[in-house]
């Protein structure tokens, strides 16, 4: 009995450092690729004048991160804020994927406020160039925001969860998207008109990265206080947004006024470039 249980004991612990290992390897594969698709949104800079003396401030903590093993051989990314006065004035996402023994890295961006951008990506000659900024809507029969921050965060959940949302890919498939019960950025203390707000991601069942980024904003106007909104796009399909179940928002991906419905290029997605695959996932 004594060397059955030694032998099982035996066979526990090289279970055991099995698992260890693997997860250590995995730990390294993901400190690897955070650092890539940091080192990649960090080539962006974002200004918000024509003079590009006005440099919207980089934040380098990711605001989410994501894995999709059933698209393009196994996607993963994260996303990154660029702030300006306290108020977050793009969303940028940097995702990459193996190809043909080697990785693509893929850069996607959204314009996040009525401020124009005038991005520069150092070191390359890809562009992204928005026409305009991204004006937010008010919200219709919306209360009155609250005198609190606290009170505001939950107030914001709760409008949240009155938007739903849903995307037809290529074939005409439709997917329901479902709102991540955490905003991916919050931002109380700006400057200007804007009280309080908070970046809410929708994804599809299908897949973990975001396809629709809903802003919510409580706004001081005059003697006024009240709330807006904004979905932008994050993905090449066609998305459609509802509020209290009646459609307030459609962004088609054949739209003819421009590609994806985007005239002033307000959503930029770039296929930056090849590059060796990490030596981690080789």
């Amino acid at each position: 009995m004594c060397l059955v249980l030694a032998a099982l004991s035996g066979r526990n612990a090289r279970a055991d450092e099995k698992r260890t290992d693997e997860k250590s390897a995995d730990e390294k594969i993901d400190a690897k690729l955070l650092a890539l698709h940091r080192d990649e949104a960090q080539r962006w800079e974002m200004f918000v004048d024509p003079d590009r003396t006005k440099k919207a401030e980089f934040v380098s903590e990711p605001v989410y991160r994501w894995t999709n093993l059933a698209r393009a051989n196994g996607q993963s990314g994260a996303m990154f804020v660029w702030s300006y006065g306290g108020r977050p004035v793009a969303l940028g996402g940097v995702f990459s994927n193996p190809e043909q023994g080697r990785r693509v890295v893929m850069h996607e961006f959204h314009a996040l406020g009525p401020l124009r951008l005038f991005p520069r990506f150092r070191d390359a000659k890809q562009e992204w160039l928005p026409g305009a900024g991204v004006p937010l809507f008010a919200l219709p029969d919306a209360p009155t925001p609250e005198k609190t921050a606290a009170r505001r965060i939950l107030q914001m959940r709760e409008l949240a969860r009155k938007f739903t949302a849903y995307t037809l890919d290529d074939g005409g498939t439709r997917w329901q998207l479902r709102m991540l019960s955490r905003p991916l950025y919050r931002y109380d203390k700006p400057e200007g008109e804007v009280l309080d707000g908070a970046l809410f991601a929708f994804v599809s069942d299908a897949e973990t990265d975001p396809e629709i980024v809903l802003i919510l904003e409580a706004i001081k106007e005059e003697e006024k206080q009240t709330w807006r909104y904004r979905p932008v796009r994050f993905s090449i399909s066609s998305l459609y947004v509802q509020y209290q179940e009646k459609e307030i928002w459609t962004s088609l991906r054949d739209d003819p006024t421009g590609p994806f419905g985007n005239p002033d290029n307000t959503y930029g997605l770039i296929r930056d470039r090849l590059i060796d695959e990490l030596p981690e996932l080789r």
